[in-house]
This record gives C-alpha cells, structure tokens and sequence, in this order.
C-alpha cells in the first residue's frame, strides 16, 4: 500500500513535467509562426513603400535639380530597368533643361498584388498622378497626368529595388 502511494506523486509530477514540456514546445511554436508573419508583413510593406517611392522619384522632377532627382530614379531600381535610365537620362536631362519642367508627383495609392514564398520577388501596383509645368515652353499650360503602375520588385541586398515598371491602362 505504500508503494502505491508514492507512485501516485510521482506518475502525476511526470504527467504534469510532460504537459509542460508539452505546452513549452507549443508556445515556442506559435511564436516561430507569429514571428514569420510579422517578418512577412514587413517585407510586403517595404515592398510597397519601395514602389511608391520610386513612382514619386520618376514622377518629380525639376529642371533646378535634375541630377538629384534622377539619382533618386536611379537608386531605386535594379536589373534593365535602372540600366534602360541610365541609357536615357542624357536625353531626358536635354528636354527637362530646355523645356524647363517642373512636375510635381503625388502618390494616390499602393498595393502588394503578389509576393513569391521566399519573399525575395514581389509585384506592385501604384496609382500617382503628376502636374507637369513646362515654365520654359511658351503657351503651355501646365497639364496633370494620371499613371496606373503594375511594378515588378527585387530584394536585392536586403533592400526592395524596382525591377520592373509597366505603365497598364
């Protein structure tokens, strides 16, 4: 009879050491699973900022500081696309100057359209709109012009870069 009560204890501090065991190992799980969200989150959201910066940079430009802001272009895209801009911004720069532009971009919204599992491509879709004065034209009045952006993303170096910039009706 003794001996069944000193077995009782201890079957119930083993049953109560493995319900811990147990519960630890869970709450350690959900954690790891909370914790990839919130990165995965994070990592949609740097996507989207990265695209609506770069729609912003494209989009203001201004004769006075044209190389700034096309430095901006520039360090927010990657692969052909930063490649097809820099081919370009010697052409681009000659009408700015000569035209005189300002144009004045304004974000009207962002949104993730897709993210591949590993989180290290993404696709985005940016509305903006631009108020382009051409204060070097005569005549011209200054004209507002409405973009739809479908934006391809790489993270390159721990940093979202616009791969790809479509223009989409």
């Amino acid at each position: 009879m003794a001996r069944i009560r000193r077995e009782a204890p201890r079957r119930l501090n083993l049953a109560l050491l493995a319900a811990v065991i147990l519960l630890g190992a869970a709450t350690g799980w959900v954690s790891t699973l909370r914790a990839g969200a919130l990165t995965r989150e994070a990592d949609e959201a740097a996507a989207v900022t990265a695209a609506s910066t770069h729609a912003v940079s494209l989009m203001s430009l201004d004769h006075r500081a044209f190389d700034t802001a096309f430095r901006r272009v520039l360090s927010t895209s990657t692969g052909e696309t930063r490649a097809r801009y820099e081919r370009d911004q010697a052409e681009a720069r000659a009408t700015v100057m000569k035209d005189k532009v300002l144009q004045t971009g304004v974000l009207r919204g962002a949104g993730l359209a897709s993210m591949n599992s590993e989180g290290t491509s993404a696709e985005v879709l940016v509305v903006a709109d631009v108020m382009i004065d051409w204060t070097g034209r005569k005549g011209d009045e200054p004209e507002e012009r409405f973009y739809r952006w479908r934006m391809d993303l790489s993270k390159e170096g721990g940093q979202w870069l616009v791969a790809t910039a479509e223009l989409v009706p």
